[in-house]
């Protein structure tokens, strides 16, 4: 099987899918391995590093050749003229929010895993890094964008000995909302998390007895309610697969302080946030409606495309290994996580949520 290792065309992204010690690993696999020229730049892996490692550096049209294609983030529009059938997908592919993506995989037969809906023992397991890294800097983005200068409300979230500190909300107790409170609560915020399942509520309530935290039921009485509150608000909910709706309204966000900062972490799903109409960029990352700073970057840990990098390439080699081996189809027959991924299988819709969302023919992938 052949391999490609495509370099990411998302403005600013810059994590790879495989890292040179992956690659040894894929070769000794079987697979001959194409790597496009600086794909690895961005963290830091030089070619020479691919091609020392048994890849063989090529332009970007030749990697698409390949049979199985490794990226982090969905296909760009011009990626689409080189879907073929059989051909295999992998990457973060959150194609719910890109029917375009969809229908041209369809057309071409293509094959398409979604690392965002591998499930192995109850947790999505490749996802699930990548959370850590966004609710982590989520923090940090909104410490930052609250500065005046940015048109913030011009307070420094943590406080000082003398001056209260800020009010953090998150919507969501999942992973990204874990680490987004954890670093919120050591700045010594004050932190209030909104959970539909009352059993993670009363674990998180555990996990942070002591600090300065409030675990809620979430519904949209308590939104509407805390969400005036929060100088950062930040939305962390994900719906594997499928848009998720719209919880937060665009009069809740007119109710919040002026100068206060939006951040939603699943928009390069679609979303909860009814004022965010289009995700941003992280060259570009803010914009301003309704007096409220709103932060939108689908993408945020490919602007720590090290670390980001390395946590990815550590859970996914096992599985792009476990395809080169067996084939696909052998792969997610013997593989249930590996099965939960593939989105699209020979162009046929195989995730319920990604076909309820947009429309689209359902069928199991293991009827296919």
């Amino acid at each position: 099987m052949i391999v490609g290792v495509v370099k990411e065309q998302k403005a600013g992204e810059g994590r790879v899918g495989v890292t040179p010690e992956n690659v040894k690993k894929l070769v000794s696999a079987g697979a001959s391995v194409l790597v496009e020229e600086n794909a690895g730049v961005g963290s830091g892996f030089s070619n020479e590093s691919y091609e020392q490692a048994g890849g063989k550096i090529v332009s970007h049209a030749q990697t698409w050749d390949a049979d199985l294609i490794v990226k982090v983030k969905e296909p760009d529009e011009e990626e689409y003229q080189y879907f073929k059938p059989n051909q295999i997908v992998w990457g973060f592919q959150h194609l719910a929010s890109s029917p375009k993506t969809v229908e041209a995989m369809i057309n071409a037969g293509t094959t398409a895993i979604g690392g965002e809906t591998i499930e192995k023992d109850g947790q999505l397991e490749l996802l699930k890094p990548m959370s850590a890294i966004a609710g982590r800097r989520s923090v940090i983005m909104g410490t930052y964008y609250l500065e005046a200068q940015h048109q913030g409300e011009g307070i420094l979230l943590c406080g000082t000995p003398e001056v209260a500190s800020g009010n953090v909300v998150i919507l969501g107790g999942g992973t990204a909302a874990l680490n987004a409170a954890t670093i919120a609560l050591n700045m010594g915020c004050h932190v209030k998390i909104l959970e539909l399942k009352q059993s993670r509520l009363d674990w998180l309530e555990k996990h942070f007895a002591g600090q300065d935290y409030q675990g809620i039921i979430s519904n949209a009485e308590n939104l509407a309610k805390y969400i005036k509150e929060a100088d950062l608000f930040i939305s962390t909910i994900l719906i594997p697969g499928a848009r998720p709706p719209k919880l937060v309204t665009e009069e809740m966000v007119k109710s919040m302080k002026p100068g206060s900062v939006i951040v939603d972490v699943a928009i390069d799903q679609g979303g909860t946030v009814a004022t965010i109409d289009h995700p941003t960029t992280i060259e570009d990352p803010i914009f301003v409606k309704d007096n409220v700073i709103h932060y939108a970057v689908p993408n945020q840990p490919g602007a720590v495309p090290r670390t980001a990098t390395l946590a990815l390439a550590s859970g996914n080699i096992s599985y792009l290994t476990e395809i080169v081996q067996k084939g696909i189809a052998e792969a997610i027959k013997s593989d249930k996580a590996l099965a939960s991924g593939v989105n699209i299988y020979q162009g046929k819709v195989t995730n319920k949520g990604l076909a309820e969302s947009l429309n689209f023919d359902y069928a199991e992938v293991g009827s296919i």
